[in-house]
C-alpha cells in the first residue's frame, strides 16, 4: 500500500487529502482595490531610505495625494514624498521607482507599469515632514 492509499484509507469520508484538493487557479482570485494598493504603497514608500514622509491624503478634497490605480494585474502610482535634504532629486526619485516597483511586486503580484514621484519637500532626515 502507497502512502497515499494509506491517508485515503485512514481519512474520514469529509476531511481532504493531498490527491483531492482543488488547483489554486480553480479555488479563486484574489483582487487588490485601489485604497488597498494605495495604503501597501505608502507604507513600503515610507520605509525607504531618505524618503522623510509621504503625503497620503492631506484632507482637503482639491489638492493632489498620493494615489494608486490597479487595473486587472497592473497598477499605477502617483506618489508624493518629503525626501531628506540634501538629496539628489533624480537618482533619489529613480531609486524609490526602482524599489517601489519590486515590492509591490513581490507583495501584491501587480506589475507597476506607472511610478510618478513627486517630491513636494525637502526635510532634515531628523526633523521629520512639514505635510
Amino acid at each position: 500500500m502507497t502512502a497515499t492509499e494509506v491517508a485515503t484509507a485512514q481519512a474520514p469520508a469529509d476531511v481532504l487529502v493531498p490527491a483531492q484538493r482543488v488547483p489554486s487557479r480553480a479555488r479563486g482570485r484574489t483582487t487588490v482595490t485601489d485604497r488597498a494598493a494605495t495604503r501597501i504603497t505608502c507604507a513600503l514608500a515610507g520605509s525607504l531610505p531618505g524618503v522623510v514622509a509621504v503625503a497620503e491624503h492631506d484632507g482637503l478634497p482639491w489638492t493632489r495625494t498620493t494615489a494608486a490605480r490597479v487595473d486587472g494585474d497592473q497598477v499605477r502610482v502617483r506618489l508624493f514624498v518629503t525626501v531628506g535634504y540634501p538629496a539628489p532629486l533624480r537618482s533619489t526619485a529613480r531609486r524609490i521607482r526602482e524599489e517601489l516597483a519590486g515590492e509591490l511586486g513581490r507583495l501584491t503580484g501587480l506589475t507597476a507599469t506607472e511610478i510618478d514621484v513627486i517630491v513636494t519637500h525637502l526635510a532634515q532626515e531628523n526633523e521629520g515632514a512639514a505635510s
